[in-house]
């Protein structure tokens, strides 16, 4: 760097001199030229002066021997009256530029070539007016080689000058290439100072105004890009430890199944190496079938569970929404199996619970109404066993509903019957069930659109009326339920909406939760078990259907399923 530098130095100080030295050349010639042609007309004046008759022409004898120097005295015809270098006749001079010049009264100094001498010539001529009246014109010259000679002289010392200066601008040069190179290796110090985390400012001098004003702002644009570099940092080493402590396992992935960046939870699930960034996601996922499920998805929003090695794992893939070109996918992998463990406990409980139940349950409904139908009890006990009658198919309903969830929770229900299921003609099967509980609240039910899905009919038959039978239960009197059906290639929708009391969305995400109410002290009023969206929701998540709730207070509830073909 530092010879490049004191090369184009020199190369710039080689030229300028050069240019400087040849402007100098000619500014000589041009000097030497201009005084020669002034002392030239001085001369030519004083040549008149000294001519007052045609004896003082005798007078310009002592210049017949300088062959570079000669005086010319013509008349106004042009004839040659006198020539100094010759005294052979000369022809008519009345064509000469400089005579023509004279004889019009405006003298100027004329260069050309004299075909007396061979050679260029400088010449001058004025008119003048000797003693006797007579006019005449008076012409000097010089040959024009004897003014460049003035340069010849001058040439040696330009030249002395041009190598001293060459030498001088070598040394300055060198110096100034030095201290020049000396401060870009500190500048270069410096930034790799602030790649290495430890910045070192560049040192400055106030003496040099212009480097210390260019090396101020370095310093402040470095030490911005340091602290800006270290917050960063502090940032990434927070989340680093944040990803690496989760439970959950995290891989980012590229549009071309490369792996971005994997956290060690996900790491420990596999078994696999830690090194795993710029690799395929296969060298991460041993198993093929989980590895060709998530390819399939990569680029939306999926979620679903798979079993390995005797693991449950929850898999959730989500397209990457932020600013990176490099991010497409987040896979987020969970070992759920001590979850599931509990849940199918849980499940366990219900379903045992709920079959030692039901015949108590069915002995109670069917003794109650068996009691009712006899006229042995007065009203006070009638009225008694009609509330143990109310709550026995209360309860029967609830634990119809328990054992359906634990059915599907424990997955009893995969080997049903696929087969194509008309959702208008199920819906209009739950409105007529409905119909009493309609009229009751003069509750408005219509259904439009039609569909077909690929499922259990009783499973379809489940969903549908579990939420038109919420939407009976948390709708106003003189409401609305709207039961809309549609279908295209690629998936169909059913939507059931009602002009009900709503509810707060803070409350949404729980309301597929079991026995979940927002208002419990509601719960008897509107009747329901609490677990109808419960097994909404898992009937969906065996059909892989989307399930979405969005309601508003005072407005109404709207439920949509989205089965995909």
């Amino acid at each position: 760097m530092k010879k490049k530098t004191l090369f184009q130095i020199l190369a710039l100080t080689f030229v300028s001199v050069t240019v400087m030295f040849i402007f100098g050349i000619v500014a000589v010639d041009i000097n030497a030229k201009s005084m020669l042609r002034e002392r030239l007309a001085e001369e030519t004046e004083l040549a008149c002066a000294l001519v007052q008759t045609e004896e003082d022409f005798a007078n310009f004898a002592q210049y017949s021997d300088d062959v570079a120097f000669r005086v010319t005295i013509i008349d106004l015809s042009g004839e040659v009256l006198y020539e100094s270098s010759t005294k052979a006749p000369l022809e008519n001079h009345i064509d000469r530029e400089e005579v023509k010049y004279a004889l019009a009264g405006n003298s100027q100094v004329v260069e050309r070539y004299s075909q007396t001498f061979e050679c260029d010539m400088t010449y001058y001529a004025l008119k003048t007016t000797l003693a006797d009246g007579k006019e005449i014109v008076v012409r000097l010259a010089i040959k024009s080689s004897r003014i460049n000679g003035y340069l010849w002289v001058v040439l040696p010392i330009l030249i002395v000058v041009l190598i001293g200066c060459f030498i001088f601008s070598v040394v300055i040069s060198n110096l100034l290439s030095a201290k020049m190179s000396g401060k870009i290796t500190e500048v270069g110090d410096s930034l790799r100072s602030l790649n290495d985390g430890n910045y070192v400012p560049i040192k400055t001098n106030s003496g040099e105004p212009e480097l210390y004003s260019v090396l101020n702002q370095i310093n402040e644009l470095n030490a911005s890009a340091h602290a800006h570099i270290k917050s960063m940092k502090e940032t990434s080493d927070k989340l680093n430890t944040v990803l690496a402590n989760v439970s959950q396992g995290i891989v980012a992935i590229d549009e071309n199944k490369r792996i971005i960046f994997a956290n060690k939870s996900i790491v420990d699930i596999f078994g696999a190496s830690e090194n795993l960034d710029g690799k395929d996601f296969i060298y991460l996922i041993d198993d093929l079938a989980l590895c060709e499920k998530i390819s399939r998805h990569l680029g939306e929003n999926y979620t679903s569970e798979y079993g390995y090695k005797g693991k449950d794992l929850s898999v959730v893939i989500r397209k990457a929404e932020n600013n990176s070109d490099d991010v497409y996918s987040i896979v987020i992998i969970t070992d759920v199996t001590d979850e599931k463990a509990v849940q199918r406990q849980k499940s366990d409980f219900f379903a045992n619970a709920s079959h030692e139940l039901k015949t108590p349950v069915a002995v109670m409904q069917g003794l109650s109404e068996l009691l009712l139908s006899k006229d042995i009890l007065d009203e006070g006990s009638k009225k008694q066993v009609a509330r143990i009658h109310s709550e026995s198919v209360r309860l029967a309903s609830l634990i119809t509903d328990m054992l359906e969830l634990s059915k599907l929770e424990n997955g009893d229900s995969v080997d049903a019957v696929y087969s194509p299921v008309d959702i208008k003609a199920i819906a209009e099967e739950v409105a007529s069930g409905l119909s009493p509980e309609l009229k009751k609240k003069n509750i408005t039910l219509e259904i439009f659109g039609n569909g077909t899905v690929t499922a259990d009919g009783k499973m379809i038959f489940e969903i549908v009326e579990n939420l038109c039978s919420n939407a009976a239960h948390y709708n106003v009197e003189n409401g609305k339920i709207t039961v809309t059906i549609s279908e295209n290639d690629n998936e169909t929708k059913l939507t059931v909406a009602d002009t009900g009391i709503g509810i707060e969305k803070e409350y949404i995400p729980r309301l597929c939760e079991r026995f979940y109410r927002v208002d419990k002290s509601r719960s008897k009023k509107t009747g329901g078990t609490g677990l109808g969206l419960a097994i909404v929701k898992h009937i969906c998540a065996l059909y892989n259907a989307e399930l979405s709730i969005e309601s508003e207070v005072g407005v109404g509830t709207t439920v949509s399923v989205k089965f995909a073909k």
